[in-house]
């Protein structure tokens, strides 16, 4: 679709999301994950994995994808 996604696994699950940050644009694939959130790598804003929202910014949620893996294949679905 078009669209850069990150993926992680946290917890035993995959996750899927936006991979760029609504701040100012910084790939969240470069970032890192503590704590049950991933990092923006600019500035620090910091997302939940599973809501993929920013709890300090009502307006920082990103998109969010369900994500499985089979072998060596990852599928994605909006």
């Amino acid at each position: 679709q078009g669209k850069k996604v990150a993926v992680v696994r946290h917890g035993g699950a995959l996750y899927a999301f936006e991979d760029t940050c609504p701040h100012q644009g910084a790939s969240l694939a470069e970032g890192h994950v503590e704590g049950g959130y991933v990092h923006c790598p600019w500035h620090g804003w910091r997302f939940e994995i599973g809501t993929c929202k920013c709890p300090a910014r009502a307006y920082g949620t990103l998109d969010l994808w369900e994500a499985r893996a089979e072998g060596t294949r990852l599928f994605l679905r909006p």
